[in-house]
Order: structure tokens, then sequence, then C-alpha cells
């Protein structure tokens, strides 16, 4: 189960990354009408993907906390942080699987919500990184 987490947050994440600096950028040197329909089309491939990721990574979450040591406060406390950045990454994906563009610019105007993904996993990550040094050192 911490493969299948790990594999999900490394797979979501860098989809993330790659969309930030390679696809968007690529995307939106073409003409409107065709940025357009590459955008939603390689949006609309990746959107079944995202959704399984996304449950595989909650539910491999979730297993993981519910049969893990008991842990102290602090790491409770540095877990609570990792949950507020796990959320922003949900519901950001979200968002982006259910706007009709992804990140292309669209009338002039662009949105961030990959860079943002691309963060609040990275975030989650360090954390994460930390959590386990506190549980392999008894914190």
């Amino acid at each position: 189960m911490r493969f299948l987490h790990i594999g999900s947050v490394v797979a979501l994440v860098g989809s993330a990354i790659y969309g930030r600096l390679v696809l968007t950028p690529v995307l939106n040197t073409l003409p409107e009408p065709e940025r357009l329909r590459a955008a939603s089309d390689a949006q609309g491939r990746f959107r079944t993907v995202a959704y399984v990721l996304l449950a595989v990574l909650v539910g491999a979450g979730l297993y993981n906390l519910l049969t893990g040591p008991r842990h102290s406060s602090a790491w409770q406390m540095w877990f609570g942080i990792k949950m507020l950045a796990v959320l922003h990454f949900l519901a950001t994906s979200v968002l982006w699987a259910v706007s009709p563009y992804g990140d292309a610019v669209v009338g002039g105007k662009g949105k961030r919500r990959l860079a943002s993904l691309a963060i609040s996993g990275l975030v989650a990550i360090l954390i994460s990184s930390y959590l386990r040094y506190l549980t392999q050192h008894g914190g």
C-alpha cells in the first residue's frame, strides 16, 4: 500500500510539473482555435487517469494511516499541516480536471492551477519525509 500511495503521488505531481513546464507553453504557442481543441483533447485524455490516481492516493493514504503505529503530538500536528496541503492538491486537481481547457490561455487569460498543484504536492512530499523521519526516530 505504501508503494501505491507514493507511486500515485509521484505520478500526479510529475504530471502537474510536466503540464506546467512543457505542455502549457507549447499549447500557448498555437493559434486560438487549435489551442482550444488541443488543450481540451489533452485534458480529456488525462482526466480519467487523474481521477484513478486521486482515488488510489486517498485510499492507500487512509489505509496507511489507519494501520500505522500511534504517534506523538508533534507528528499529529505536522500530519494536519500535510493534510491541508493534500486537500488543496485534491481540490485543485478536481478543479483542473473539470475546467474546459486546463491551463491554456483562453481569451487572453491563463490559469496557474498546474503550478499550484506542483507546489502543494511538493510541500506535502517534503512534510511526508519529515513525518517518516519522526516515525523512525520515535517522534
